[in-house]
């Protein structure tokens, strides 16, 4: 597609089908989309913007039901609630029947790749993180004890919800965006990582002289890729709903889109700086050039 320059839009960084495309990915087991659809169905009255919710509910889906012998939408709503009515204090117990479920799928944590996290892994990390995120040490020896994730929050207002869910809603018809499944694919004559002072360019790990001009985003992963055909995973301070949105500036398309796109300039926000951010606002190179 061709190129445009970046004109300013407002983008809602959680809207639904932005948040479903971080969610299907090509790669994912049989059944995650099904279990990611019906999450999104059961939500679509309440949904403002609650990640946690969403990612939590379908993954419980997803455990319920990729043996294959029912699918999602046969899972009861009462069986729902009981799972997730979890009395006892500390991390929810659905947390460790997700965690078995992507082990038994192939979906799992593997300490023997730790750079290598399949799609689910990469899903339920962030939802089922005690910690906020890097280990804080309360001194120099002790760690700070870990908290409730987002999910164990999650877990009490699903409770809360779907404890009074009629059951005649679910037939109603769906409302949900139809999001495709296939990668974004993105090659950009400048591409930059942005920050409040700085725009630098993504390195190859491959050690080629040249930075790396194409992506993929692939549900909640990012791949670049450089000229030498070297590839990187998203490192730790690069997050796909921030590609997404940075092309739908940049085009003027879809932050759920997918496909082949080319842009003539791209600037990415780092995580750090919050979903959403836009750095022709917060980058001072970049707000010197609108002026």
């Amino acid at each position: 597609m061709p190129a445009a320059d970046h004109a300013p839009a407002r983008l809602d960084p959680y809207a639904l089908d932005l948040e479903l495309s971080l969610l299907l990915s090509s790669t994912a087991p049989s059944g995650w989309r099904r279990a990611v659809e019906e999450a999104a169905h059961l939500l679509s009255e309440r949904y403002s913007g609650d990640w946690a919710e969403l990612h939590t509910l379908a993954l419980l889906l997803f455990a319920r039901t990729y043996s294959g012998d029912r699918t999602p939408r046969d899972v009861p709503v009462d069986e729902l609630v009981q799972a997730l009515d979890d009395p006892t204090a500390g991390e929810n117990r659905v947390t460790e029947e997700i965690r078995q479920a992507l082990d038994a799928t192939g979906q799992g944590y593997d300490p023997r790749m730790p750079r290598e996290e399949p799609p689910l892994g990469l899903i339920l990390g962030p939802v089922s993180d005690r910690y906020g995120g890097p280990v804080a040490w309360s001194d120099e020896f002790d760690p700070v004890p870990p908290g409730p994730s987002p999910l164990d929050h999650a877990a009490k207002r699903l409770l809360g919800y779907l404890s009074t869910y009629q059951p005649g809603r679910r037939d109603s018809p769906s409302t949900v965006p139809d999001v495709g499944d296939g990668p974004l694919h993105i090659e950009a004559e400048l591409l930059f990582l942005a920050s409040r002072d700085s725009l630098v360019p993504p390195r190859c790990v491959g050690g080629c002289p040249d930075h790396p001009r194409r992506l993929t985003v692939d549900g909640p992963e990012v791949t670049f890729l450089c000229e030498g055909c070297h590839t990187r995973r998203r490192p730790r301070q690069l997050a796909p709903a921030q590609v997404r949105l940075a092309l739908a500036r940049a085009l003027g398309v879809a932050p759920s889109a997918h496909g082949s796109y080319s842009v003539s300039e791209l600037h990415i926000p780092l995580a750090e700086m919050g979903r959403g951010a836009d750095p022709y606002q917060f980058n001072w190179l970049l707000c010197g050039r609108e002026r």
